[in-house]
């Protein structure tokens, strides 16, 4: 009865079937982050196997592998909207305003995600800190592509081709060290410190050593 229902609603153009589809995808995304969080929380990242995630999750391993690839992946599976945040609040900086305030006042934007995910942010910091795969995915992959997003975002506020001008990277990259080092203080001392404050503060160097643009 219900295939029928969603042929019907396919072959008649029902746009409401996409929307469910992709309703019911975020939410297994999200029942496997959760049930992951909550797994390496209590037992361990390497302690933890794929399949303790999908049976927590209630699905099998075949659909965690459909919306991740490793379990590290899924340890930072909620970062892709997180960087989508930062991108478009680059972008809706006054032009006028120099690059570096710009990517400073972005990362306040950010201020409702570490309030709202702060026991998250410091689990994956803490598994960083202790997990050396946990810690080459964050460099390889997390870090890399927060990077690319900065480099885009500074390439297009500069009016520049970040392939022959060197100040979109080197500016991301500030940034990313920037961010790298405050997560390493905000995650030692146990997320009792203001976690923007120290991402701030460490982008002050970038004035300081000169980096303005």
């Amino acid at each position: 009865m219900c295939y029928g229902r969603v042929v019907t609603e396919v072959a008649t153009g029902n746009a409401a079937a996409p929307g469910r589809r992709e309703r019911k995808r975020s939410q297994t995304r999200a029942d496997l982050i959760a049930a992951a969080h909550h797994l390496f929380s209590e037992q361990g990242f390497d302690e933890t196997t794929t399949a303790d995630i999908a049976e927590r999750a209630d699905v099998s391993q075949r659909t965690l592998f459909r919306h991740f690839p490793s379990k590290e992946a899924v340890l930072y599976g909620d970062m892709e909207g997180l960087r989508h945040e930062l991108r478009d609040a680059l972008a809706e900086r006054p032009s006028g305003e120099s690059i570096v305030e710009s990517l400073r006042q972005a990362m306040l934007s950010l201020a409702n995600d570490v309030e709202q995910n702060r026991g998250s942010r410091l689990l994956q910091g803490r598994l960083a800190a202790g997990y050396p795969s946990v810690s080459a995915y964050s460099r390889a992959v997390v870090q890399t592509e927060w990077e690319r997003e900065l480099i885009e975002a500074v390439a297009l506020r500069l009016g520049v081709d970040a392939a022959s001008d060197a100040r979109p990277e080197v500016l991301a990259g500030a940034t990313m060290s920037a961010i790298r080092f405050a997560t390493r203080q905000w995650t030692t001392g146990g997320a009792k410190g203001d976690y923007l404050l120290l991402i701030l503060d460490a982008m002050g160097c970038i004035d300081d050593l000169g980096m303005t643009t």
